[in-house]
């Protein structure tokens, strides 16, 4: 099948992705790895604007949050490319050098979901939607309540079909990854995410009143 490659340079920084023709089957590169990819690691290197905290941020959060993404927009394309320019936008404005490591996948993922809604109501997606001070405020909240709202949670996630919990509970749940996930469920690695994407969909609908707290326990035990 043949390869095409998608780049893009903001002052020096090149977010590179290569992925299938058909865009469902994609590979993250970074321009130099390193295997200290701890959330704290890559803050440090962020908080100096150093380059190379935002390609590992890029490589261990990029999959994830594409997902995440096209559990709004139904388009697989559309949400590689909303991810995209989100990171270019962190880059640009600079908005990682106060981040906390303890609540960095929480906070992507409520500026992808705010990004998402954006682009919805066609809004441009580099719009600074998710204010540090508001995010800050809801995972109060939550860490105030934690214990009564993970029960809410769990009691959603059991009422999902059995294929989609049993994704769900291996991801988040257990931390596995999604190979892993497939090899023990006897699926293939996009049937994973295809689960994956519906549940959390699910998820998000049928249970606004949780809000942002599903994103502040699946997302900080990952």
């Amino acid at each position: 099948m043949l390869k095409n490659q998608k780049s893009q340079m903001v002052n020096g920084l090149e977010f590179s992705i290569e992925f299938a023709e058909n865009k469902k089957n994609y590979k993250l590169w970074s321009i130099h790895s390193n295997m200290r990819t701890t959330d704290k690691y890559i803050c440090e290197l962020l908080s100096t604007d150093n380059k190379q905290g935002m390609n590992l941020l890029f490589k261990k959060y990029f999959e994830s949050l594409v997902i995440w993404a096209d559990t709004f927009l139904n388009d697989m394309d559309q949400s590689q490319d909303l991810v995209q320019e989100l990171f270019v936008g962190i880059w640009r404005k600079k908005t990682y050098r106060n981040w906390n490591p303890d609540k960095l996948p929480s906070y992507l993922h409520v500026a992808v979901k705010n990004s998402c809604y954006n682009k919805l109501e066609k809004i441009d997606v580099l719009k600074d939607t998710t204010g540090i001070d508001s995010f800050d405020k809801i995972y109060d909240e939550f860490e105030s309540n934690k214990e009564e709202i993970v029960v809410k949670i769990l009691e959603e996630v059991e009422r999902l079909p059995e294929r989609g919990r049993e994704v769900v509970k291996c991801i988040y749940l257990r931390g596995m990854k999604y190979q892993e996930t497939a090899d023990e469920l006897n699926i293939s690695l996009q049937t994973v995410k295809t689960h994956l994407v519906r549940s959390l969909k699910t998820l998000r609908t049928s249970s606004d009143k949780l809000g942002d707290f599903f994103l502040f326990y699946f997302f900080s035990k990952k």
